[in-house]
């Protein structure tokens, strides 16, 4: 954007002399016309920007930049100076004064600076301060970043960080941050971004709003990014995980780190869904459910859920899946959304045709969980039986195994025209479609809470709802139930809700009289409370998955889509390599840079003599390297590879030593030489692992069949199992 200039029709002079000069590449002419014209108006900061260009052009940096330095002291909250400078202050080989100058012309607005921070940032990492955290409790909303990286509007995970971290804020007795994984691989293992508060707040602000632009709320994500400063986690310090575990940059393997460096790891838990009812989910949200809550309750200190339902049926099935018992409590969520009140109101533009209209609203992600073709059948009945039934909406985006909804749709022409489908509702847009529903209906089989019982109910209005799982905890006496497998009783209930008006009147006095909303204060001062409660509690040491002896752990296992996982349960093997090896592929895994272990427990005695057998893939520019394996902390023999293996292309290394103290094993991995990277390849690696296996020195047979299973490809762990 360019600069206004503060002159007047008569002062053209000067600065039409510098432009002319400017134009004809005269730039000694140009700065001199632009120094004479600035002697009267200083605060023009569109010529001090000209005046830097000609002085840059000129070969004058250090002058150069006193001129952007001043067009930002005229114009601070412009970002076009800022830029300039920015880009002088790197040609000077000032990088972190051009971070910082980048930072703030992102911050004012500009546009596009993401890979010209990020290059910074690599460039001048070391000279980042890193220091211990000072927060006690740290919050990580990567999930949440990542998430409105690329929606525009928040689902019901975000809505609750959301409304915890501006509750949380507002708490001057709490000592809390918000962090970040390291998106820029710049930092050490145990370290974190630590945001701004006011920067959060913002995007948070922004992203609740009556009306989002995505491109808008990208920036304001960059600039919580842009702002952040390098953090050391560790004593003294809890980990709040209050969104997605399982996923979108905020696995568990990101903070092991920290927790072996004394940090303790909470983790607020909504539903175990993919793993009790793994009909109503995809396969790989499964998988990736199930990695997650192995290896959280491997490290974690303690776990709180959303309702007393999720916490119930966490218990039991850690329980009886032999799981390590992690200490769990309840913090129910708040019954508000998170967003402008309800008295900003905006009507959608998809649903223009329904105002003035009598319709029945149903909130939720499209997906055979919520059981929306339930509604639709109760409509068909309803109108079978004569009955005037209202317009039906569904307000969510489409998800998975819904075909049979779908096709029931289509075969009707969508019940004659009534029934509509909405989704990206800002929450404002949502405040509308609430407060002029006749009824809501939630009627999911199965829920960790159901946040849209509890909006309906906010807006006094009247739901129906399932009787299953946490939907009670949320509705009370309030709501009227339906037995989601049973039609009829949908056809009883909702007939008469459409039917009886004294009825559904009455219902809606009831909660405009008695019902009483908790809020995302309250629920922020109990996460606290319960914080607070779990720190006298002893830090859980950040155990080591198992890895029996005669099994050979191949890490492309981990990426095998199953109907069942939960054997990973009580062995999540990721672990032995998360903290140094990047996301495992069908082949295996890559080694991060030059140095990696794979760490793992045995059930044998310190001392005891071991033969490890561990295969290596090269990457093709690793030819001038020398690799090292040998026991981290034990003596042994250096690794030799297994004659009659081409080791260039695929290795199989044969290493001797002892198992550690408390029957732990560490197999260190050690790089030397020089490899260049390909162009544009964003990570940094030379050797990757295929394979590793273990067993007495004595014990032949063990040993043979791991010999085996590396040249056949049988007897892995098998972590997966079915069942």
């Amino acid at each position: 954007m360019r600069l206004k200039s503060l002159l007047n029709p008569k002062s053209f002079s000067h600065r039409k002399t510098g432009d002319r000069h400017r134009d004809s590449r005269e730039w000694k002419q140009a700065a001199a016309a632009y120094r004479k014209h600035l002697v009267s108006y200083p605060d023009d900061a569109a010529i001090w920007i000209q005046l830097g260009h000609a002085l840059k052009e000129s070969g004058d940096l250090a002058a150069a930049e006193q001129a952007y330095d001043r067009s930002v002291s005229a114009a601070p909250n412009e970002p076009e100076g800022r830029v300039h400078l920015a880009h002088v202050l790197k040609r000077q080989g000032k990088h972190t004064e051009a971070l910082q100058s980048f930072r703030g012309a992102s911050r004012a607005g500009a546009d596009d600076l993401g890979d010209e921070i990020g290059m910074l940032m690599k460039v001048v990492q070391s000279d980042l301060p890193l220091t211990k955290a000072k927060n006690v409790y740290l919050f990580s909303l990567q999930d949440m970043f990542f998430y409105l990286g690329v929606h525009s509007t928040m689902s019901g995970i975000q809505r609750v960080q959301a409304g915890i971290t501006l509750a949380l804020m507002e708490m001057p007795d709490v000592d809390v941050g918000f962090i970040l994984t390291d998106f820029s691989e710049l930092l050490e293992n145990g370290s974190f971004w630590l945001m701004q508060n006011s920067d959060v707040k913002a995007m948070i602000e922004y992203a609740a709003s009556a009306q989002v632009d995505h491109s808008r709320l990208r920036k304001l994500l960059a600039a919580c990014e842009h702002s952040a400063t390098p953090v050391f986690a560790g004593t003294d310090n809890t980990i709040v995980l209050s969104g997605a575990f399982w996923g979108l940059n905020n696995t568990i393997d990101r903070y092991l780190p920290a927790k072996r460096a004394g940090a303790r790891l909470a983790a607020y838990i909504y539903d175990i869904i993919p793993i009790s009812h793994p009909e109503f989910c995809e396969a790989e949200l499964t998988r990736e459910f199930i990695t997650g809550i192995g290896e959280l309750c491997l490290i974690c200190d303690y776990i709180l859920t959303i309702s007393d339902y999720t916490r119930t049926i966490l218990d039991k099935f850690l329980a009886e899946n032999g799981v390590r018992k992690v200490p769990t409590a309840t913090v129910p969520l708040a019954h508000s959304l998170t967003g402008p009140p309800g008295d900003i109101q905006v009507w959608p533009k998809s649903m223009q045709k329904l105002r003035g209209r009598e319709f029945v609203t149903y909130v939720s992600t499209i997906e055979g969980r919520k059981n929306h073709a339930y509604v639709v059948n109760v409509w068909r009945k309803l109108i079978e039986q004569g009955v005037d039934v209202p317009d039906l909406v569904f307000v969510g985006r489409k998800g998975w195994r819904i075909n049979g909804l779908l096709d029931l749709l289509d075969g009707t022409r969508n019940l004659g025209g009534r029934v509509h489908i909405v989704h990206d509702l800002t929450d404002a847009e949502l405040n509308a479609v609430y407060e002029n529903s006749l009824f809501t209906v939630f009627t999911s089989f199965v829920e960790g809470w159901g946040l849209p019982v509890g909006e309906s109910l906010l807006h006094h209005i009247p739901c129906v709802a399932s009787d299953t799982s946490s939907i009670p905890e949320v509705g009370g006496d309030f709501v009227d139930y339906v037995d989601p497998e049973s039609i009829q009783t949908g056809v009883d209930v909702i007939g008469r809700m459409i039917t009886d008006r004294a009825y559904l009147g009455s219902r809606k006095q009831n909660i405009v009289d008695n019902f009483k909303p908790r809020g995302w204060d309250d629920v922020a001062r109990l996460f606290v409370e319960q914080m607070k409660a779990h720190a006298d509690l002893p830090i859980a040491p950040a155990l080591l998955p198992t890895l029996a002896e005669g099994l050979q752990f191949r890490p492309g296992d981990l990426r095998e889509i199953r109907a069942a996982l939960i054997g990973y349960i009580t062995t999540p093997s990721r672990l032995m390599i998360a903290e140094n090896f990047y996301g495992p592929e069908r082949w295996g895994a890559w080694m991060r840079g030059r140095y990696g272990e794979i760490s793992f427990q045995t059930s044998l005695p310190e001392g005891t003599a071991i033969t490890a057998y561990v295969g290596l893939n090269a990457a093709p520019w690793c030819n001038a390297c020398h690799t090292t394996l040998y026991f981290a902390g034990r003596r042994g023999a250096e690794a030799r590879a297994i004659p009659g293996v081409e080791i260039e292309e695929n290795g199989l290394f044969r290493l001797s030593g002892e198992v550690g103290p408390d029957g732990v094993c560490r197999v260190a991995i050690d790089v030397e030489g020089d490899y260049e990277l390909p162009l544009g390849e964003p990570r940094d690696f030379v050797l990757g692992l295929t394979g590793i296996g273990y067993a007495r020195r004595s014990n032949l047979e063990a040993r043979a069949d791991l010999l085996e299973s590396f040249t056949f490809g049988a007897a892995s762990t098998a972590p997966i199992s079915a069942g």
